[in-house]
């Protein structure tokens, strides 16, 4: 069954009530290849070191005063391994419905582990690793690996599985959130600009490939 936009409607289902549509929406499927395009880009870039551009970027945003790095602690909490119990809490919230719920779980976690397979596989250091030492503060994270940014794939991937959920106000404020996230782990010197590009496709990807898989809730608006 279809609609007038061109979505696929699916049957409620025993958890919805009758006037609550269920559609898969041909703009998600749109929106995951663009965002496998950038990851794919992105990744092919990193994988052949720092470009002079990033490096250059990179520099224009590290350098900040030091206080930064403490302003900016929490709101990166958005993007570690607690935020998508709070977005499943959140998503359960605003529409006691699972898709939202299981899906910031899903594509939260999913990142997470994700980014992990995609930094070996890409193989590019942290910015400790790869610019001069002059450049990268002291202080700034040197274990582990640079692309993709763990923190950046989570905070996107729970803001756009939430989004069709929220109202304008609540979409706005998950995606500056996410973003924030995303500037301050470069701010702190943990990532490259491009570790953070990828880790947002990566993010956004596996969300619109949740919101494909189970389709998304439409509510009547009074």
């Amino acid at each position: 069954m279809t609609d007038p936009t061109g979505g696929v409607q699916l049957p409620p289902g025993p958890d919805l009530p009758a006037q609550v549509r269920v559609e898969r929406r041909p703009a998600d499927a749109v929106k995951a290849l663009a965002a496998a395009a950038v990851l794919g880009a992105a990744a092919l870039t990193a994988s052949r070191g720092t470009p002079a551009w990033e490096a250059s970027l990179f520099d224009v945003l590290h350098q900040v005063p030091r206080a930064a790095d403490y302003a900016l602690w929490l709101p990166m909490q958005a993007g570690s391994a607690w935020a998508p119990p709070v977005a499943a809490l959140i998503g359960w919230r605003v529409s006691r419905s699972w898709r939202p719920t299981i899906g910031a779980l899903v594509t939260g976690w999913g990142g997470w582990w994700l980014a992990k397979a995609i930094k070996a596989t890409v193989d590019r250091g942290r910015p400790s690793a790869e610019l001069a030492d002059d450049v990268v503060r002291s202080t700034a994270v040197t274990e582990g690996l640079g692309f993709v940014s763990g923190h950046a794939t989570v905070a996107f991937a729970c803001a756009a599985t939430l989004a069709p959920y929220l109202g304008l106000r609540g979409r706005a404020v998950g995606y500056a959130l996410a973003t924030t996230v995303g500037l301050a782990r470069v701010v702190v010197g943990a990532h490259l600009p491009l570790d953070v590009v990828g880790g947002a496709a990566l993010g956004l990807l596996l969300a619109y490939s949740w919101h494909l898989a189970v389709g998304v809730e439409q509510r009547p608006t009074n």
